[in-house]
């Protein structure tokens, strides 16, 4: 762990672990930026093998930020979002962690339906380029 008291920020390195509520995020690296008082989270910033989960749904990615203002995380490096058996990744996902919607920048999708009315029905797969 390395601290910048005048920076306000700490840098934790190695297995990384944070839990909020029902949020727990997995890293190699996590930097948190603060305000003015260390209670006080601005930003944090995650990257190397990125896990973010909340409830039954999680995401990967290769680099995150979480942004404690807008309650946002925005994902990139090969970032997936999974819901149960369904996952959706892109160039760029932003999640809105209030409303828990997703916005997904060259998305590809795969969505199994929940109950299906003929067996043979499968996955669907869709493609945005």
């Amino acid at each position: 762990m390395s601290l910048d008291y005048k920076g306000n920020w700490v840098l934790f390195k190695g297995h990384v672990s944070a839990v909020q509520a029902t949020g727990h995020l997995t890293s190699d690296e996590l930097r948190v930026n603060y305000g003015q008082n260390f209670k006080d989270v601005k930003e944090m910033i995650a990257d190397g093998n990125v896990r973010i989960s909340q409830d039954t749904r999680w995401a990967t990615g290769d680099h995150a930020v979480l942004d404690q203002t807008k309650h946002t995380v925005v994902l990139t490096g090969s970032p997936v979002v999974h819901d149960g058996t369904d996952q959706i990744t892109g160039r760029k996902i932003t999640v809105y962690l209030d409303s828990g919607k997703s916005v997904v920048e060259g998305a590809r999708a795969v969505i199994f339906p929940k109950a299906s009315p003929s067996p043979a029905a499968g996955g669907a797969q869709a493609t945005n380029h």
